[in-house]
Order: C-alpha cells, then sequence, then structure tokens
C-alpha cells in the first residue's frame, strides 16, 4: 500500500497528481492526498485526477505548512510527501516530514536554502528516512540527465544546462498580458536574484537575464535566447562531479522575447520587491498588487497547452584520450491525455517517478542526497519514455 502525500495545489500540482493517479503509467500508488491553503483548489486537482483511475483513493485536505505540528500530523501514515509549495517553506515541511516519519522530496529552491536541507542529512539518516530536494525538471530530470553524460566520459570539464521552450498561444487573443507558465513568485525571483555559476570549485555570482546566448534546438523550439537565471543544480552538479575534473557548470533558459520583456519591465520598475512601498497615506508591497491583478486576469480562463520543452546537457571532457563533447536532450511535448503543457509534464513527471521509486524502496539511500546521487538514468529514461517523452544523444569528437 502506496500513499502519497502531495503539498499545494498550485500550477504544476496537476502534472504530479495527474500522473500519480494514472493506472496506466503509476500501477504501485494506492492513496494520493492533495492539501494546499486554500481548500478548494486542492480539491480541483483531485476531481480532475479521478478520471485517471479506477482503483485509487484520492483526497484532499486543508493543510497551513508554516505550522509544523499540523503538517506532521497531515503526513502520518504517509510513505512520501511531495512538497509543491513555494520554496520560502521548505524548512517547516521538511522538518514535518521527520516527525511524521515520511520521504521527501521537493520541486526545488536556491543554494542558500538548500544548504539548510543538507544540514538535516544526519538527522534524516538516523531516521531511515531519503530527502531528494530538487526533483521537478530542473532542478531534477537535468541533474539525472547530467550524471548520464558524466557516466559516459572518463573526464570532465565543462557542463552546459540549458532549456529550449516555445509556447504556441496567442495570450493577446485569450485576454491575458502576462501568461504564467509556472509559480508567478519563482519567476520575479528568477529575474531579480544573483545567479550562481559554478566555475574552479566556487559560486561566482552574475547578474540575471542581463544578457543571452543564441542556442539552436531541433524543431518546433528552434533558434533561441537563453538566458542566465538563478538555479541550485548548477552548484549541486559542480560539487558532485568535481572528482572528475569538473571546472565550470552553469544554466540558461530561453524565454520567448514578448514574455522576458513584460518580466524584465516589471522588475526593472521595481514592481516584483516584496518590501512595502509608501503611496500616500497608505503602504503596499509592490509584488502582492501585481500577484493579485495578474491572477485576477486567469480568472475563469482555459489556456490551452500548446508548448514544447527541450531540457539539454552538453558535458564536455575526455573519453578514451579523446576530447569529446556529448549532448543529451529530452523532449516534451504537451500532454494530450492529461491536457496538460509541456511545462508542467517537465516538472511533475520526474517528481512522480522519484516518488514512486522512494515508496517501494527501489532507491536504497538514506539522508539528504541531490537527485543525481541516487537515481539511475536509463531505468528513469524508461519511465520518461512511458510518458512520451523522448531521449536523444549525441558524441561529437572535437578539435
Amino acid at each position: 500500500m502506496v500513499r502519497v502525500v502531495v503539498l499545494g495545489a498550485g500550477v504544476v500540482a496537476p502534472a504530479i497528481v495527474y500522473d500519480l493517479a494514472d493506472d496506466e503509467v503509476s500501477p504501485h500508488v494506492d492513496e494520493i492526498l492533495v492539501a494546499d491553503l486554500y481548500e478548494e483548489r486542492a480539491k480541483a486537482v483531485v476531481e480532475d485526477a479521478k478520471r485517471f483511475t479506477t482503483r485509487k483513493k484520492l483526497e484532499y485536505a486543508r493543510v497551513d505548512v508554516r505550522n509544523v505540528e499540523e503538517t506532521a500530523k497531515l503526513l502520518e501514515g504517509a510513505d512520501v510527501v511531495v512538497n509543491g509549495i513555494i520554496y520560502y517553506f521548505i524548512p517547516q515541511v521538511m522538518r514535518a516530514a521527520l516527525k511524521a516519519g515520511v520521504h521527501y522530496t521537493d520541486l526545488g529552491s536556491e543554494v542558500p536554502i538548500l544548504k539548510k536541507q543538507l544540514e538535516m542529512d544526519e538527522d534524516y539518516r538516523k531516521a531511515g528516512l531519503l530527502a531528494i530536494p530538487g526533483m521537478g525538471g530542473c532542478p531534477g530530470m537535468i541533474n539525472v540527465e547530467a550524471r548520464y553524460a558524466v557516466e559516459l566520459l572518463d573526464k570532465v570539464e565543462k557542463i552546459l544546462l540549458r532549456e529550449g521552450w516555445i509556447d504556441f498561444n496567442d495570450y493577446d487573443k485569450l485576454g491575458i498580458p502576462l501568461p504564467v507558465p509556472y509559480s508567478l513568485d519563482c519567476i520575479f525571483d528568477e529575474f531579480m536574484d544573483p545567479v550562481e555559476v559554478w566555475e574552479d570549485g566556487e559560486i561566482r555570482l552574475v547578474e540575471p537575464v542581463r544578457d543571452y546566448e543564441v542556442m539552436d534546438f531541433p524543431e518546433p523550439v528552434g533558434r533561441q535566447k537563453m538566458y542566465y537565471i538563478e538555479h541550485p543544480e548548477v552548484w549541486t552538479v559542480g560539487e558532485v562531479f568535481k572528482h572528475k575534473g569538473l571546472k565550470f557548470v552553469d544554466y540558461r533558459i530561453s524565454f520567448p522575447d514578448d514574455l522576458f520583456l513584460k518580466y524584465k519591465l516589471l522588475t526593472d520598475l521595481g514592481l516584483t520587491k516584496k518590501t512595502p512601498v509608501k503611496v500616500g497615506d497608505i503602504e503596499i508591497v509592490p509584488r502582492d498588487l501585481v500577484r493579485k491583478l495578474v491572477m485576477e486576469t486567469l480568472e475563469g480562463k482555459e489556456i490551452p497547452p500548446n508548448d514544447y520543452d527541450v531540457m539539454r546537457v552538453i558535458a564536455e571532457g575526455e573519453k578514451g584520450g579523446k576530447r569529446v563533447r556529448i549532448t543529451v536532450d529530452i523532449h516534451t511535448e504537451w500532454h494530450k491525455k492529461w491536457n496538460l503543457s509541456a511545462q508542467a509534464v517537465t516538472v511533475g513527471t520526474p517528481t512522480s517517478i522519484t516518488v514512486q521509486w522512494m515508496a517501494t524502496g527501489r532507491i536504497k539511500a538514506v539522508g539528504v542526497k541531490h537527485p543525481e546521487e541516487v537515481i539511475e538514468p536509463l531505468p528513469f529514461f524508461e519511465e520518461l519514455k512511458k510518458r512520451g517523452m523522448k531521449i536523444f544523444v549525441e558524441e561529437e569528437r572535437l578539435l
């Protein structure tokens, strides 16, 4: 009997829950509980997910993850908890999972929070529990890709983590001035916060989204402008594989030009700040106001999934005495059965696969571990293929 708790019912939650619920791809799951601060959102995800199972028990509940005791009580009797709440509350949920005796995973955070998570390693080991921080798309799936590329080399010098994404929707016609492909707060933070580049064993900070490189992806993604945004897997991949000679890791993602300009304008105007600004006799937190107005534009509107994502790892190093470049691409198209975007599936599916491996004991490790430390790439890729994702590997000789 495998019981999974999913905390959070936001943009990505349906992809996690649908995958867990789908009898065709997730036969090991028996019970799923979805909990959110807003119970009606959790209920909506659960009711939709029931379409994909004939036998599983799906429930919903309200929870405030800021309350560790309340969260721990909710988790009692579960095998694994997926923390899909915004990463500000990761430490509280990790403590609750430890208290409840439940394995833990989340969708990623930032390096300072990740370092705090690693401080719980001994506590999790003593409890015989496993925590895998950052097991979504990136971080998560891309970490496993990086491990696979590294395993094909005798020595690795450089790893480039890239995500090429394209959305074919006409949002002006949909009446949506600002598309929100994933967590709005997460996007705001990514446009504001300094970005880590791992170089020679140390973190070097660069400005976010201030410059770009151009990269060609297979169609339909094509040529894209790639921007620096903050991603913790740069640090973890660097630390995990530095013993193989690794000297450099960075991450870039593509944004459609109009979407990039809109988020950059909001950032440059200070409208994504979290600190109050005095306007006349009242104080307003700019981000709170923008978030409220943005989410109001999305209410009651059906946004058809119509996107495509390529998660790419480029590793350069030596193999058999020759300099080589390994490129690993994972392609995700929007999911027709689940009616979900490629962006959502790219995050949710790796999480679901990992949860099931944790619950069934396929991953034997305990403590706090990075995805690239404990997830075997080839079996993982086979699970991705069952969900319609495609994996391409190319080896190229360098001069």
